[in-house]
């Protein structure tokens, strides 16, 4: 029965009733428009009135919960707070959370949440209904909102069936963020995206208790009865836990008879380390990539496959698509992309820094490093190591010193930072970062596009000092007029969810707004110190709460 503030009351507040077009409440839920518009005098009252009393009647409405079906069917006894083993929330905290109910800053609530969890703080009682409102409808939330729902939550969640989705019994056994049951029953009778995200919730759960097979034997009793197009969703279900215990499994859906169904098992089999389609391919590479030394120089020599058989086809080889490329360079691409690169930097006896030299001199240099950018991408996602990380870190090099190198590489590869442990990534930042000017000027706008992709896939907060050099460089680019507003504008509001809030006096200082050309990057900046200031004040109760 609760919903957000309503937008046209939300507009009004902001812009006055003098200003506000007549029906302000018209998207109030229908029970309590009808309420309001007919109380007594209601026709006659001033458009302030009709206001704060539509304000306070949906502030009632939100706290009731849900509307019993009749006298007495709601449990009357209300859990006590004191019973409850959360802490109660900061009052300044509970402000950021209602700003966050309002659609203020909807990129912050995970944060809060987080927050809220690591202090062992209870969701504030009047907020609860549209806490579990937003977890209804971002299921990603849902975990977090449990962790602070409080011992009142888990009981008002009972009373709305919108709410079903709260686990109430504690001691059940949970699959991911459902009850089993839940997680079956979905598995059974639900849609194909309901059943897909049960086949990753069993999948998870199968993670959990470090044993392999209970969505595995699922998705096989099921598969024969499954439609192409659902056979191809659910196959996609097993990259969460992806294992060698899922690889006979793969390799008969190899054969199936439509592409999309074997185009899923050739990408995940292709990321599975120590899988035979990786060897299969690793094989085939072996002929086409040789380096030939004469004296302190030296040549990688490459071709490109002459023939493709079935099994090279059953394996993937000339499944993908590569605009401006040949046919037979593009099959050396997939079979370069299911061989890790650290293969190559040891069969070469060479640096990946050096590998990717040697291609950036061959004639087949776009061929090269597209294949070799993918199978990187595919290794990281698998796993991290040392040997994985030395690669990423001379793509890096490569594409910020190399103009165009971009258009060598997966769209999404920069989505990579997401798979290096924090710390690595961290590190591998601030060097980047640490190694260019004082003041950025446009031709570092590959690196502002990169740091877009690292905060957009980032774990946590980057550290400080990171922080602080990325804001000190932006700010001494706009003082020496040397970026360009548009490249950047897009990347400050994602840096703002990432820098460390702690640094917020730092970053409100520095800004050159005494030169004219401030003026094209106001409303930016402005936008950008607004987001981190409200983060910053959203720590700080948490932080004296637990002092």
């Amino acid at each position: 029965m609760s919903s957000p503030l309503p937008i046209k009351i939300h507009q009004t507040l902001q812009i006055g009733t003098s200003r506000a077009a007549p029906g302000f409440d018209e998207d109030l839920p229908l029970a309590l428009r009808d309420s309001v518009r007919s109380r007594p005098g209601a026709n006659a009252a001033p458009q302030e009135e009709n206001l704060w009393l539509s304000l306070a009647a949906h502030a009632l409405w939100q706290r009731a919960g849900c509307q019993p079906d009749s006298a007495g069917s709601v449990p009357p006894m209300t859990p006590s707070g004191d019973s409850d083993a959360l802490r109660p929330c900061p009052a300044q905290a509970e402000k950021a959370l209602a700003l966050l109910l309002l659609d203020e800053y909807p990129q912050v609530r995970p944060e809060w949440l987080r927050l809220a969890n690591a202090h062992r703080c209870r969701l504030p009682p009047r907020l609860l209904p549209g806490v579990l409102d937003l977890g209804t409808s971002q299921r990603p939330l849902r975990t977090l909102i449990e962790g602070v729902l409080g011992a009142r939550g888990h009981w008002l969640a009972q009373q709305n069936p919108d709410w079903n989705w709260v686990g109430a019994d504690t001691s059940d056994m949970r699959v991911g963020d459902m009850r089993v049951g839940d997680v079956q029953a979905l598995w059974e009778d639900g849609n194909i995206e309901q059943r897909a995200q049960a086949l990753r919730d069993m999948r998870v759960g199968d993670v959990r208790v470090g044993e392999a097979g209970a969505a595995l034997l699922a998705l096989q009793a099921t598969w024969t009865n499954e439609t192409p197009e659902h056979r191809a969703t659910l196959l996609g279900c097993l990259s969460v836990g992806l294992s060698l215990a899922d690889e006979a499994f793969l390799e008969s859906a190899l054969d199936d008879k439509r592409k999309e169904v074997r185009t899923v098992a050739q990408r995940l089999l292709a990321g599975l380390p120590g899988a035979q389609l990786a060897m299969r391919m690793r094989e085939r590479a072996m002929p086409l990539l040789r380096v030939e030394r004469n004296g302190d120089t030296a040549h990688l020599l490459a071709e490109v496959p002459q023939e493709r058989d079935k099994s090279m086809q059953r394996d993937g080889v000339g499944a993908g698509l590569y605009p401006a490329m040949g046919e037979k360079s593009g099959w050396l691409v997939d079979i370069l992309a299911a061989v890790p690169p650290t293969h190559w930097s040891s069969t070469f006896d060479a640096s990946p820094r050096a590998c990717l030299a040697l291609a950036m001199a061959s004639e087949f240099k776009h061929t090269l490093l597209l294949g070799w950018s993918s199978a990187l991408q595919r290794s990281l996602q698998a796993g991290y190591d040392a040997g994985l990380h030395a690669w990423f870190t001379a793509f890096l090099d490569l594409y910020l010193k190399s103009t165009g190198i971009h258009t060598h590489m997966p769209r999404d590869f920069f989505s990579l930072f997401g798979a290096l442990p924090p710390d690595a990534a961290d590190d591998l930042l601030r060097t980047l970062v640490e190694a260019t000017p004082a003041a950025w000027m446009r031709a570092h706008s590959s690196l502002i596009d990169l740091l877009d992709d690292a905060a957009k896939n980032a774990k946590r907060n980057w550290p400080l000092d990171l922080s602080k050099a990325v804001v000190g460089r932006i700010q001494a680019g706009c003082a020496a007029n040397t970026l360009q507003s548009w490249s950047l504008s897009y990347t400050m509001a994602t840096l703002a969810l990432v820098l460390d809030p702690l640094g917020i006096e730092d970053y409100e200082n520095g800004w050159p707004k005494d030169i004219p050309e401030f003026a094209q990057w106001e409303e930016t900046v402005d936008k950008f110190l607004r987001t981190l200031r409200f983060r910053h004040d959203m720590y700080l109760p948490f932080q004296e709460h637990s002092a």
